[in-house]
């Protein structure tokens, strides 16, 4: 059939749902991790009496570490495949939240400890895309964006279940939130080590992430990615082509939406706890669905964007580009024209409601920029989300503490400068990615 099951289904066997399922997970988990330190750390500065800049320095201290492991990372899971790496992942992430210390005085502990966790997640996604890449052509222009979009918007439904669950865990007792997050960290490590048992345990026989079914991906895994040891896996990758990949117009403009859209959302992740407590008056443990909504906003219009995308270019024949260009678009000026109003918005559902537009118009955007990187170069697209992540990742350092930084000079009351440099960041992804994007494969 082709690849596909019964009305144009792609025929996923029973194992690679169950690696999309985990790949789904690992991504949920890791945002369960950012937004969890965010809501605890309210809670312990707080207690320190500690002001902004020295809060948002510790909170930008994760993207220290994710910025310099991004490119190294997407190296390694060309190497040995991103099987290896999220596992690598996950277990180094989990021991940096068991190292977490709960007293928000230790400054240099707490750095460490986050710019390690942004070392673990830096392997993510670069090594989600490598796997993906093989995918592309077995999934099909029907289904690819739909699956992309469901397998990374893990992120955002993490960040709403952290906001919703975990207020009330770090208002009993702050460092709770990083045992729960290093036993949830052990439960889906036995879970993809197990599934993968001969990748990491086997010479080159038995299945491996994927196998063990006979669908169009399966075959397509097994063909591009065959079960090797880590010498013959390392020998075989082909060389990736950094120089040409940044000089090539449409890879800047993946990059210069990725930082864009990570500017906005990692300020908002990082400071919306601050955000409801200094400048709606809310307290979040009396709010748990105001708290949620936004980032479960956020999980339902990526997913919908990704269908969205599907539908204009697989059913309407619509030509890549310029589908891509005008998802992109649209989210991102509805995001902007929304941020330039919040500041007038006093009211805790007003707030909130605003909140969730401005995060839903970027994930929708999500369905231009964010499943470009497939289109333009999908046998390096670990590469180029590496490169695409290190610029989304350089906005979360300067962004979360610059943050810091403007409300502290402002009295720690107002957010309009905060509101207005997020607005003019989205104008300018939406701009960028009209001119220099594309939605030929260029590699």
């Amino acid at each position: 059939m082709d690849g596909k099951g019964k009305a144009g289904l792609p025929s996923f066997g029973a194992r690679q749902s169950t690696v999309f399922g985990l790949c789904f997970l690992v991504t949920l988990l890791a945002y369960v991790d950012r937004v969890g330190f965010s809501v605890a750390f309210t809670k312990l500065s707080a207690a320190a009496g500690q002001d902004q800049t020295v809060k948002g320095a510790i909170l930008s201290s994760f993207y220290y570490g994710y910025a310099t492991s991004q490119i190294p990372c997407a190296w390694f899971a060309s190497k040995f495949g991103g099987v290896r790496m999220l596992a690598a992942s996950m277990t180094l992430s989990t021991l940096a939240a068991l190292s977490t210390p709960s007293d928000a005085t230790q400054f240099v502990r707490l750095c460490c400890c986050r710019a390690a966790v942004g070392v673990a997640q830096g392997a993510v996604f670069p090594s989600i895309h490598t796997e993906l890449g093989k995918w592309k052509e077995a999934i099909g222009p029907q289904w690819f964006s739909t699956v992309v979009s469901l397998i990374t918007s893990g992120m955002y439904l993490g960040s709403a279940v952290a906001m919703l669950v975990l207020p009330s865990v770090a208002a009993a007792a702050p460092g709770n939130v990083f045992s729960l997050q290093a036993m949830l960290g052990v439960a889906w490590l036995a879970g993809w080590v197990g599934l993968n048992s001969a990748v990491f345990w086997g010479s080159g026989k038995g299945k491996q992430a994927g196998g063990g079914d006979d669908s169009a991906i399966d075959k397509a895994e097994k063909a591009a990615n065959p079960v090797m040891d880590a010498a013959a896996a390392a020998a075989a990758a082909p060389a990736i082509p950094w120089a040409r990949l940044l000089t090539t117009p449409a890879i800047w403009a993946l990059i210069i939406n990725n930082f864009a859209f990570h500017y906005v959302v990692y300020v908002l992740m990082a400071w919306l706890p601050t955000y409801y407590e200094k400048g709606l008056k809310m307290d979040m443990a009396d709010h748990t669905v105001l708290n949620f909504l936004p980032f479960l906003v956020m999980f339902i219009f990526s997913n919908l964007s990704g269908v969205a995308a599907d539908r204009l270019i697989g059913k309407q024949g619509v030509p890549v580009g310029r589908a891509r260009k005008l998802l992109n678009t649209a989210g991102f000026v509805l995001s902007a024209v929304v941020l330039i109003v919040l500041p007038t918005l006093t009211s805790a559902v007003l707030g909130t409601l605003a909140i969730s537009v401005v995060l839903g118009g970027c994930a929708t955007a999500r369905g231009g920029f964010a499943l470009n990187h497939l289109d333009v170069a999908p046998s390096f697209a670990g590469s180029v989300m590496s490169l695409a992540n290190t610029a989304g990742t350089l906005a979360g350092i300067v962004g979360v503490h610059l943050t810091g930084v403007l409300l502290d000079v402002s009295g720690g009351e107002s957010w309009n400068a905060v509101f207005a440099m997020l607005a003019g960041v989205c104008a300018v992804g939406a701009t960028v990615f009209v001119l220099l994007g594309t939605g030929e494969r260029l590699f």
